[in-house]
Parts: structure tokens; C-alpha cells; sequence
């Protein structure tokens, strides 16, 4: 019989890399339909019928698992939702007004957060391959922002909140990954963003705030207006896409040092840039 260390070894540096790379790949089909419906359906209202779509898939995961510790309620669980909400809302706020692969590519400053923190809140050792690694994906980041140009849209700056809370839900889903399962993460990440958007939605959805003319407020104020045809199927798929990419990403992290799995981030951005270009016909930049 395998001891614990001898069973788990092989299954950080390869499954645990795959995991994070599928999930994020997973989440640029949810950042396409989220991209094409941002112009009819109000933000918070995506997000609600994402996790109303989302939390019987979970819930068929947790209960086949039959581990308890999943429906336990967890300080960890909690707060990371809650920055699971925060970093959702600024990369969907930026989604509507920049280009697919644009986000992405901003997004993708959360390895450099995440490798950079892990050091003095979890105590890890990174090497200078890992700091490497990040670093090359974290030019990609400069280059979209174009310093030199003089001219920064603010939605990168939200793009750029996006990945920062991001890479905290992270750090958090680490610390706390020996005593919470990945799907324990998930539900409480899902239940977190599914109270907040009803709050959202309770308190704005009458769409009495929306300015008409701004493109990112507007997506932010507008009225709740229920989804039919192909919309509604689309706007239920994202439920079970989210649902696939939190389990995976939380799996990747609760167990793997955040400075190994980290560079795979990077994983989605060919796809995204793909995707981008074949569905809108952007490039990172090419507005401007």
C-alpha cells in the first residue's frame, strides 16, 4: 500500500497543472456568451441565473461524493466567494467595454499577484524559473496597457481589480485546501454570488438608475428583463460551464503550491485571443 506522500506526489505537479489549465479554458466560453448578451441582460442578472443554473450541478458532485465537509459553512468558503463576486463583476464590467482577449490578457496579471503574495502569506519558496514563467506572461500585461501611448481606458484598470481579487481568492482557497473541499469552494462561492446578484438585483434591477448612453453603467443598471430563446439557453449554459471551471480551479489550488501552478494560467489566452477574433473580430488593442 502506497503511503500518503508516495500517493499524492505524481498527482500535484500533472493533475493539479491540468486542472488549472482546463479551467480556464473552460471560462472563455462563459466570457463569449457573457461578451454577446452584456448589451441586453444587466450584470448582476447574468449572474444570478448563472448560479440558479450552476447549483444543481454542484450539488449532484457534492452529494455523489458524499463528503460531508463540502456542506460545512467555512470562514475560508465565505470570503472567498465574497472576492469571487468582487473579481467577477470588475472582469465582466470590463468584458462589456474591451475586447475578449484584451481582458484576458489583462487578467492574466494574476500570476504575478498570486506568485508575488504567496511568499510572505503562505511562506512559499519560489525559484526563478516560476518568477520567470510569470514575469513572460506578465509582459503580455504591459504591452496591452501601452505605457507609452500616454492614454489608459479605466475598464483595464477594472480588469486589472478583476485579477488582484482574483489572485487573493486564491491564495485563500490554499490556505484553507486541507480543510475544505473543491466542491465545498464551489458551493460556497456559488451561494455567495447568488446572494449578493439577488441583492444586486432587489436593489437596482428596476433599472431606475440606468443612464441610457453609457455603455459600461448600462450594463451595470439597467433593468432585469427575462430571457427567452436562444438567450435563455445560452445564459443557463454559463451555470454549468462556471460550475465545471470553479471545480476545477479550486482543485488546482487547494492542494499545489500557488508558485507551480500559477504560470498555467496563461493556458486560456491563445484560446481567448482565438475566440476573440473569430466571434467578434478583435485582437488585444485593435481599438486603439
Amino acid at each position: 500500500m502506497c503511503t500518503p506522500s508516495t500517493a499524492t506526489a505524481p498527482d500535484v505537479p500533472i493533475l493539479r497543472i491540468l486542472s488549472l489549465a482546463a479551467g480556464v479554458i473552460v471560462f472563455v466560453a462563459q466570457d463569449v456568451i457573457i461578451k454577446l448578451l452584456s448589451g441586453t441582460y444587466p450584470l448582476h442578472e447574468m449572474l444570478f441565473i448563472r448560479c440558479i443554473t450552476g447549483v444543481p450541478f454542484v450539488l449532484a458532485i457534492a452529494i455523489a461524493q458524499r463528503n460531508p465537509a463540502a456542506f460545512r459553512v467555512h470562514r475560508a468558503g465565505i470570503a472567498r466567494g465574497v472576492l469571487h463576486f468582487i473579481s467577477f463583476s470588475c472582469y465582466y464590467l470590463a468584458l462589456a467595454v474591451l475586447p475578449i482577449a484584451e481582458v484576458t490578457t489583462l487578467y492574466y496579471a494574476n500570476p504575478l499577484f498570486i506568485t508575488a503574495l504567496s511568499v510572505p502569506l503562505l511562506g512559499d519558496t519560489v525559484g526563478l524559473r516560476r518568477w520567470a514563467a510569470v514575469l513572460v506572461g506578465f509582459a503580455g500585461v504591459v504591452v496591452v496597457l501601452q505605457p507609452d501611448t500616454g492614454t489608459l481606458d479605466p475598464a483595464m484598470l477594472v480588469a486589472l481589480r478583476a485579477a488582484f481579487t482574483y489572485a487573493l481568492s486564491m491564495l485563500v482557497t490554499r490556505k484553507a485546501g486541507r480543510q475544505v473541499p473543491a466542491t465545498g469552494f464551489a458551493l460556497h462561492s456559488i451561494a455567495i454570488l447568488l446572494v449578493l446578484s439577488s441583492l444586486a438585483g432587489l436593489a437596482i434591477g428596476d433599472g431606475r438608475l440606468d443612464p441610457g448612453d453609457d455603455v459600461g453603467l448600462g450594463y451595470l443598471l439597467r433593468a432585469w428583463s427575462f430571457p427567452r430563446g436562444l438567450d435563455l439557453v445560452l445564459l443557463a449554459a454559463t451555470g454549468p460551464i462556471s460550475a465545471v471551471g470553479f471545480l476545477l480551479l479550486a482543485q488546482a489550488y487547494r492542494v499545489a503550491p500557488p508558485s507551480l501552478v500559477t504560470p498555467f494560467e496563461f493556458s486560456s489566452l491563445p484560446v481567448a485571443v482565438l475566440t476573440g477574433y473569430l466571434f467578434f473580430g478583435d485582437l488585444p488593442a485593435s481599438d486603439r
